[in-house]
């Protein structure tokens, strides 16, 4: 016993730069350890340069993994040769859907607040590193391969970096590392939605001791679609600077790839709620996000080909000089909260601090199918602030409720734009409109790029860009070239 305070003492009277080179090398859930002294827990505090090193060293590894996957998606999925992005896609779907990487799905912040929200209620001990006092085994990880069901902490490694996390979300306050954080929650963010089937639900285990297998009954499962739903209905992220779309709030057009992934999550949810009642596989109801991969490469429509460039022979039908296929029939899908339960959810007093996001919701929202036909009738210049690479082109249509049968709200005109942003994303803008005035307006963003068969991701809003709303979810994609597609061949499947 006095040989072990001997050592202590020691210990705590190095200098700081011997202490410092001393911690660095040690592993963040025994960093976490050693705060239950009050000297050492002191000095980590304040050692903001030790808690930089030590995110360097076990977290921006992550981080290189995750750009290059993102890097590598990106890439492979831009291929033009059909056959090779058929094979690239079933790289790439084995690449995700390995142990060691299906995890990269769920690191956005959206799925960082669902398990640390799990974590809170579950395991009240994370906010008190003394009672960490057994790490689980080596060897209880399983092949996490199901893309519905992940484990939030699949192997020793990830547990570790989880610990890991906390310890620096209490004791770090370095800008850079923040940044890198910011980073892979955008990453991962723009992965999901490329790769589709949205995860609807997480096992976060109960206790750091727990074993990981899938379906351990001490794991907490947690449904995403509450924390998404918050997200999408927040009315304080739709402003000017985001242009009411699922853009960032800076006016550059740059897409939130975390917006669209919220937005894809509820879609999917409510979207599998209604058709696994009323809609059979390979309807045009199901959405193109529900296999990996699918619909995610440029030109992946398949419905004509169509040469890039801004300048077209004035002589060629517009169809034929549009390079983004817009004319054609869509398959749309809206969903809404009740006006009353959204007014409440955003301005009842009760509201947290700027930046801050308001709680989770689970509310049963309406949805719409709608039958939307388009027709291009102009081509011009990009403007200013538009990507330089394509034109922008016009285009009208009509649009007529599917499901429900009747809907006054779904039967309008519609007219709209499409064009590149700066940073090269397909931004889709479309109007309803009824008796000649506009009473909804739409910004989203085409999933894989031009023609991709992935389809339109953003929101609907009124367009006088009300603060009090309404505004909600929205996505649409072709399901023909034909404009004229008669109702009988749209609705066969139901």
């Amino acid at each position: 016993m006095e040989k072990r305070t001997s050592m202590v003492n020691n210990l705590l009277q190095l200098p700081h730069e011997v202490l410092h080179g001393i911690l660095i090398h040690v592993a963040p859930t025994d960093l976490a350890a050693l705060r239950c002294c009050h000297v050492l827990d002191n000095f980590i505090n304040h050692d903001s340069l030790l808690c930089k090193e030590i995110y360097q060293r076990h977290f921006s590894t992550k981080l290189e993994d995750l750009i290059m996957v993102a890097d590598r998606a990106q890439r492979l999925l831009r291929t033009a040769s059909v056959d090779r992005c058929s094979s690239n896609i079933a790289f790439l779907d084995r690449l995700i859907r390995a142990q060691k990487n299906i995890g990269i799905l769920c690191n956005s912040s959206l799925f960082e607040w669902a398990t640390d929200t799990a974590k809170t209620t579950t395991r009240s001990h994370v906010q008190h590193w003394s009672d960490v006092d057994q790490l689980p085994d080596n060897n209880s990880s399983e092949d996490g391969n199901d893309p519905t069901f992940p484990a939030v902490v699949p192997n020793r490694e990830n547990n570790d970096s989880e610990l890991g996390r906390a310890v620096l979300r209490k004791a770090i306050r370095v800008p850079h590392a923040t940044r890198l954080q910011d980073q892979i929650h955008r990453l991962s963010a723009k992965l999901h939605c490329l790769y589709g089937v949205p995860i609807q639900r997480l096992q976060v285990p109960e206790t750091p001791s727990s074993s990981l297998r899938p379906g351990n009954r001490s794991d907490t499962e947690v449904d995403v679609h509450p924390f998404a739903r918050s997200k999408v209905y927040d009315l304080r992220q739709h402003s000017e600077g985001t242009l009411w779309g699922p853009f960032v709030g800076d006016g550059s057009q740059n897409v939130d790839w975390e917006k669209i992934e919220a937005i894809m999550i509820i879609l999917d949810y409510n979207i599998q709620i209604f058709t696994n009642k009323y809609v059979t596989h390979g309807s045009n109801l199901i959405p193109p996000w529900d296999r990996p991969f699918v619909g995610v490469t440029p030109h992946s429509l398949n419905l004509r080909p169509a040469e890039l460039s801004v300048e077209r022979p004035p002589s060629l039908p517009l169809d034929l000089q549009d390079p983004y296929d817009v004319s054609g029939t869509w398959m749309r899908v809206v969903c809404f909260l009740d006006y009353r339960e959204l007014f409440t959810f955003n301005f009842s007093e009760d509201q947290p601090p700027p930046g801050q996001p308001r709680p989770p919701i689970d509310a049963e929202e309406a949805i719409r199918f709608i039958v939307v036909k388009l027709q291009v009738t102009k081509i011009e210049k990009p403007g200013e602030d538009d990507g330089q690479g394509l034109p922008v082109v016009h285009f009208k249509g009509s649009s007529y409720s599917a499901l429900p049968p009747v809907d006054v709200n779904a039967n309008s005109k519609i007219r709209g734009t499409v064009r590149l942003t700066p940073e090269g994303e397909v931004r889709w803008t479309t109007f309803s409109v009824f008796h000649g005035e506009e009473r909804w307006r739409s910004e989203g963003i085409q999933l894989g790029g031009v023609q991709a068969a992935r389809g339109i991701l953003g929101y609907w809003f009124d367009k006088d860009f009300d603060e009090y709303g309404p505004a909600g979810p929205t996505a649409f994609w072709k399901v023909s070239s034909d404009p004229a597609l008669p109702e009988y061949d749209i609705m066969e499947d139901l």
